[in-house]
């Protein structure tokens, strides 16, 4: 990519309705990594038609959900033929807000979304895969010998994850357990119904012998085909980069491309004793336990930062500028 090449990067909802616009810095943080500072832009979806007639961009990315009503890209459609933009979504909710893809389906020039099996039901010619990922300067933690909890994990309490700490419990009482998120049952004796902000998620991880990865059954708009999540969400990557030993619930097998159980940079479980077993063999076992940590933080900082993928989105995209 030449010096010249100006991204946009804008929200694909409004602000007033997004929870995730630290994301939106990231995915900007990615590709000033490929480009320069001055080659990128970063605004909200309400400022994306100023900002694209202004600083007339070569690719705007529009990142993050198209479910909210408000949501409306008939005017950044319009600024973006006017100066010759190519127009991609990157969609970070599917599958489980799939039914409103419809909304950018005949408005986008390229569809990338976060999740692999979504991706092959798309009615559209230019659709990719790609996932989330870490941000090297917000997640990156030195590795800490010292941990202050044996296990983490931070979460919405969707049913499927209740269920498996339910399922879990009796295994959990003789270790230190932190839960925390919102709408979390009392009956759980580790779980805090507190919201985490996400400032503070790499220091509890990094501080933490072991993460827990559950991943999220709970949709939103999935009902026309109803579509199991294949992808592992965007906390596999960032609690890698902050150097924790991530222990893994398997619903599928796609976090192999991510991070190799074989290799030690992550640990799978599929039953409670199964997880048992590795939270005790870590703490027996402390220099296992950094070098699984450690192996895994330098894969997510070699392949899964947004530095990765704004690479992966200028090699698809890069036929198209001027």
């Amino acid at each position: 990519m030449i010096a010249s090449f100006r991204v946009l990067v804008c929200g694909a909802s409004p602000d007033s309705a997004n929870n995730n616009t630290v994301l939106r810095g990231y995915v900007a943080n990615g590709f000033r990594a490929q480009l320069s500072d001055g080659s990128v832009r970063v605004c909200s979806l309400e400022g994306a038609e100023q900002v694209t007639r202004d600083f007339v961009p070569h690719l705007i990315v529009a990142f993050g959900s198209c479910m909210p009503a408000m949501a409306n890209y008939l005017g950044l459609k319009t600024a973006a033929l006017d100066v010759g933009a190519c127009l991609a979504f990157w969609l970070h909710d599917d599958p489980y807000e799939f039914d409103y893809a419809y909304k950018i389906v005949s408005l986008a020039d390229v569809v990338f979304t976060n999740d692999r099996w979504a991706a092959t039901h798309y009615a559209h010619p230019c659709v990719y895969h790609v996932p989330l990922a870490a941000d090297r300067e917000a997640h990156f933690r030195d590795h800490q010998p010292n941990k202050e909890r044996d296990v983490f994990f931070c979460g919405v309490g969707f049913p499927n994850r209740v269920a498996l700490l339910e399922d879990c419990v009796d295994i959990l009482r003789s270790f230190n357990v932190v839960v925390a998120g919102a709408e979390w049952p009392a009956h759980l004796p580790f779980a805090e119904n507190r919201r985490v902000p996400n400032s503070e998620l790499p220091n509890l991880y990094a501080s933490s012998l072991v993460t827990l990865n559950l991943g999220r059954r709970f949709n939103l708009a999935n009902s026309r085909f109803n579509l199991d999540a294949s992808t592992p969400g965007p906390r596999t990557f960032e609690a890698a980069a902050a150097g924790t030993v991530q222990c893994m619930f398997v619903e599928g097998f796609e976090i192999d491309d991510y991070f190799d159980e074989g290799a030690g940079e992550i640990l799978l479980f599929d039953s409670p004793s199964e997880l048992r077993r590795h939270i005790e063999m870590l703490r027996d076992d402390p220099a296992r336990a950094a070098a699984i940590a450690l192996a895994a933080q330098r894969r997510a900082l070699r392949d899964h930062t947004y530095e990765n993928r704004a690479a992966r989105i200028l090699a698809l995209v890069g036929h198209r500028r001027p």
